[in-house]
């Protein structure tokens, strides 16, 4: 669980330091005017929902829990992306372009954590 945590603060520093990189190398103009809030909003999100998923007991219910948690994790995103193109109509693509990203990163590093200890409980060494 802490190596998780370690990766998930790895991550975003990443996201930062690119995201700051193409600023400096003139990829992009200015930097998304919600990129805070979409790291800690996605960090704490995914955080939390590993936690409950890494608790959860493998075997077919987990399998239902994570595709609950999926939807619950897309609906909540859309509202979020909803109020951030809303509030801000002018950045709305680069946000938007920030929010994906930071979704599939922190998602596939999820899965890929879910699918070690799973693994890990199948094999029994």
């Amino acid at each position: 669980m802490v190596r998780f945590l370690i990766s998930l603060v790895i991550l975003a520093l990443l996201i930062s330091g690119g995201l700051f990189g193409a600023l400096r190398l003139g990829w992009i103009d200015q930097a998304p005017s919600y990129y805070v809030e979409i790291l800690i909003f996605v960090f704490l999100t995914t955080l939390i929902l590993f936690t409950y998923l890494y608790r959860a007991a493998p075997g077919p219910h987990f399998v239902q829990f994570y595709l609950l948690t999926m939807v619950l994790k897309l609906l909540g995103y859309a509202a979020f992306g909803l109020i951030i193109i809303l509030s801000d109509r002018d950045g709305a693509a680069s946000n938007a372009v920030l929010f994906i990203i930071t979704y599939f990163a922190f998602t596939a590093l999820e899965v890929v954590f879910l699918y070690r200890k799973i693994r890990g409980q199948n094999n029994p060494r």
